[in-house]
């Protein structure tokens, strides 16, 4: 499954690969709401980091909600199923993760949030030859992790944590030569941290549910542009209709519809963006029949109207300069440069 933030900067944001296939790590800034409203539940193979950088906001990984602020970071292993969202003052946007409310604080702005991705395949760490690195913490967080890892003060290995991610900021930064060798040892740094909070020996095998949740969602993002029913999400999950709508909205937070939606609205912006294409011929093709049903739906979640955010996002260098406007200059080090692609991810 694509990661949907490397997916709006490949295609609204000219920029140089960063990373391929013989080096499989990326590092980007996003910014919610700025960049995009939020990033819906998905899954794919990389592991993910997402260090925030300023402001406040949720992560929520397998059904469990993570509220973070600025210097926290939360880990997600391969196959997990994460998502990213603001939280309001008094709990979580509508939708994030188990569904309960959590308190982020008193006098917190919960607005927006800047934070950095750390993308990378485990594999790249890895010996040829078997060692007892990839077989005892490798291999194991690649393959079966239990659980994410929330690392923020008071954690072990915080600090250890932070230093390699400032070791990459400067290193993708400047890019000195040899810089790549110098990323594989921060990313074994930062891991070496991970692991005091996270033992290999937790780990556990993928629940069945988990698993066809990952195949329905995949099969969303490949035929979000056609009918899809409640049904036919029911019948890709082997249950009956009735039994999929509690199991859909206890597993994500949100009933299959409104994720549906909020999938097709994802897609829908990028396409206002990408293309000179009419907003009803967006619209269809985003599996919206019905032209006013879209408009509503797309100012609830953008507050405008499909026409305005083209606009708006026309004049403002496609979301860059507007997040620059308001919040000052990025802290994220690949800003102005960036990274269009997730290496080992397959072309179109």
């Amino acid at each position: 499954m694509r990661i949907p933030e490397s997916e709006y900067r490949r295609r609204f944001h000219e920029s140089k690969e960063h990373g391929g296939r013989e080096f499989p790590f990326n590092i980007y800034p996003c910014t919610i709401p700025l960049d995009f409203p939020g990033v819906q539940v998905h899954w794919h193979d990389e592991m993910e980091i997402i260090s925030v950088k300023r402001g406040r906001g949720v992560v929520t990984v397998d059904k469990e909600a993570i509220p973070v602020a600025a210097g926290e970071a939360v880990v997600v292993f391969p196959g997990q199923l994460h998502g990213i969202g603001l939280g309001e003052k008094e709990g979580l946007e509508e939708g994030a993760g188990d569904g309960k409310r959590h308190s982020l604080g008193e006098g917190e702005v919960a607005g927006w949030m800047e934070y950095e991705n750390i993308i990378f395949q485990p594999q790249m760490l890895m010996a040829s030859a078997p060692d007892l690195c990839s077989m005892e913490f490798l291999l194991p967080m690649a393959e079966n992790a239990a659980g994410p890892v929330h690392m923020r003060p008071g954690v072990a290995g915080w600090e250890e944590f932070l230093g390699a991610v400032e070791q990459l900021d400067r290193l993708c930064g400047e890019r000195p030569y040899g810089w790549q060798m110098g990323v594989k040892g921060a990313l074994f740094l930062l891991l070496e941290a991970v692991v005091q909070v996270w033992k290999p020996g937790k780990a556990r095998r993928p629940e069945k549910s988990r698993e066809r949740m990952k195949e329905l969602l995949d099969y969303v993002g490949e035929h979000f542009g056609e009918r899809i029913t409640v049904e036919d999400a029911a019948g890709l999950c082997c249950y009956s209709s009735s039994h999929f709508m509690k199991y859909f909205k206890q597993y994500m937070g949100m009933p299959f519809v409104e994720y549906l939606n909020g999938y097709r609205l994802f897609q829908a912006g990028g396409m206002l963006l990408a293309t000179g294409e009419p907003v009803t011929e967006v619209a269809e093709r985003c599996g919206f029949e019905n032209l006013s049903y879209f408009n509503r739906l797309f100012k609830r979640r953008y507050g405008c109207t499909p026409g305005e955010y083209r606009r708006r996002k026309a004049e403002d260098g496609g979301g860059e300069a507007g997040i620059e406007k308001k919040f000052g200059e990025r802290t994220g080090v690949m800003s102005g440069e960036g990274s269009e692609k997730i290496a080992g991810e397959k072309k179109e």
